[in-house]
């Protein structure tokens, strides 16, 4: 997935505030919840429960957010 889309949710996820998630979805199907999210080069950091996982941005082939009202959700491919 292209890092500006990648870059866009994750600013989206810092102005939603608190309540608000993401989750990416990747090419082997996991779904990975963020609280924050960060790209360097090709890589997507996720911090989630005070832990950080590192994937690939080209595993990621699509974006789920939900804002911190209810019922507010997009999807990004």
């Amino acid at each position: 997935m292209d890092a500006a889309i990648i870059e866009d949710y994750a600013q989206k996820l810092r102005a939603a505030g608190a309540g608000a998630t993401l989750v990416l979805f990747t090419r082997g199907g996991h779904e990975l919840p963020a609280q924050d999210v960060r790209t360097v080069r090709d890589l997507v950091y996720l911090t989630h429960d005070g832990s950080e996982t590192v994937i690939l941005r080209s595993e990621i082939v699509a974006i789920r957010f939900s804002g911190a009202k209810a019922g507010a959700s997009k999807v990004g491919f």
